[in-house]
């Protein structure tokens, strides 16, 4: 609880159900998404549009890196999902164009959009713009990067700028070498 405190998550977060629990989502591929799908696998998700210039491109780019680091036993366990925040212009197909551009269309990799309403759902659960700002464009989002256990559970929410990359893999390699052990 104190390491939650040392991050400025707010308490709540600790209990937090799995984030796509109860959305319709769909990813680059025009696939459903569902909670379910990712019962029993890390998830490790975070935020993004194609029309960025600046942050976004520069975290997949690391994401990308942390990728292709991980052993393939634990990259074949693990979910990334980057979920757009501008779910107007990121369609599947132009969140496709943006994972080839990135040269992240790879197993494993889901970029994520849907209708508005389902997005903002989202985007409001994780407080992904700050609520202080009254008309929040696509570049007010914020760059947290989160970690879920297999269970669904909010495990940390790190800084997404730089990426951890160490600490990431360290993290996702224990939390597949437990999920293994525990199954």
């Amino acid at each position: 609880m104190l390491a939650l405190l040392g991050l400025g998550l707010p308490l709540k977060a600790a209990a937090q159900p799995a984030p796509l629990q109860g959305l319709q989502l769909q990813d680059h591929r025009g696939q459903a998404l569902a909670a379910q799908q990712f019962t029993g696998r890390p998830v490790l998700l975070h935020f993004v549009f194609a029309g960025c210039s600046r942050v976004c491109p520069v975290q997949v780019q690391e994401l990308k890196q942390l990728h292709a680091a991980l052993p393939g036993p634990v990259r074949e366990r693990v979910v990334f999902l980057s979920v757009t925040v501008d779910p107007l212009s990121d369609t599947p197909a132009a969140l496709a164009a943006y994972a080839q551009r990135q040269d992240a269309d790879r197993p494993g990799w889901r970029f994520v959009s849907g209708a508005p309403a389902q997005v903002h759902r989202l985007l409001d659960r994780l407080q992904v713009f700050d609520p202080r700002v009254a008309q929040p464009v696509p570049d007010d989002h914020r760059n947290a990067i989160y970690l879920y256990a297999p269970d669904g559970q909010l495990l940390q929410r790190f800084r997404g700028e730089p990426v951890d990359r160490n600490r990431l893999a360290d993290e996702l390699t224990r939390l597949t070498r437990t999920d293994r052990t525990a199954s």
